[in-house]
């Protein structure tokens, strides 16, 4: 069964305390073979762009690369259209639409400049862009947290509605159900990040970056971030199935 995690964020004070462990465990994972740990974070500070820019994949590669971990592209050349991850260093509120997945509802892109944006074509088909957001990791981690946040376009979609997808309401919500996947693809353990929550008299809806917590997911080698919502409708979801993703923390064996 998955993993709750809802939206209470914790501080940079106490994410910098934090143990290499799952859950309460007192002890580091994989005791037998692993000695310490280091912590390291994910930033994107190792990717440049120029001012108001992002990457969408339109070079073929497939995949780019930030520290020890892989963020997954799939770019559909004919329909200039693309699903996994991006990265990007866009912020503006006052963008909408289609025209702003880059841009992330924040009035800073993050602490480093750049950041990563996901998006997963939710439509039954999923045809021509059909990529998960997956990230890779060179060698097994112990997850310990990431910045969450919205792009503009998702975000002024669940606020407003757009036409297409409708104004959030009560009992509404907005997830990304981040996986764990072993070494045969199987999904080990589960947990979710509320990006908007409109249920039990909430009106959460996400505009700053956040820290949530990724520790229950313990060890991994590998992660997949699928979004899901309440507006669906006979070919998919509505909402606009995109979240940025920055600073994400984990711990490595150490390296003696």
């Amino acid at each position: 069964m998955a993993k709750k995690l809802f939206l209470a964020a914790f501080a940079v004070a106490s994410l910098a305390a934090l143990s290499c462990t799952k859950d309460d465990d007192s002890s580091p994972q994989d005791t037998a073979t692993i000695a310490a740990y280091d912590t390291i974070t994910v930033d994107f500070s190792d990717l440049t762009l120029s001012a108001g820019s992002h990457w969408d994949g339109s070079d073929g590669s497939g995949q780019f690369v930030s520290g020890i971990a892989t963020f997954l592209n799939s770019y559909n050349a004919d329909f200039s259209s693309w699903s996994g991850f991006a990265y990007s260093n866009q912020s503006d509120t006052s963008a909408s639409s289609y025209t702003a997945q880059f841009d992330v509802y924040t009035a800073s892109p993050s602490s480093r400049g750049v950041f990563a944006v996901g998006y997963m074509d939710t439509y039954a088909t999923a045809t021509y862009t059909p990529a998960i957001p997956t990230v890779t990791f060179t060698e097994q981690v112990a997850l310990q947290s990431a910045d969450f946040a919205l792009n503009a376009y998702a975000y002024k979609s669940m606020r407003d509605g757009d036409g297409f997808a409708k104004q959030f309401a009560a009992n509404d919500w907005y997830k990304i159900t981040v996986k764990s996947i072993d070494s045969a693809g199987l999904a080990v353990d589960s947990l979710e990040v509320y990006l908007a929550d409109f249920r039990d008299g909430k009106s959460l809806l996400v505009d700053d970056w956040t820290s949530f917590s990724l520790a229950p997911l313990g060890a991994a080698g590998k992660l997949t971030f699928e979004a899901s919502s309440t507006d669906i409708s006979a070919y998919g979801m509505n909402t606009p199935a995109y979240f940025c993703i920055d600073n994400m923390v984990i711990c490595v064996p150490r390296k003696d």
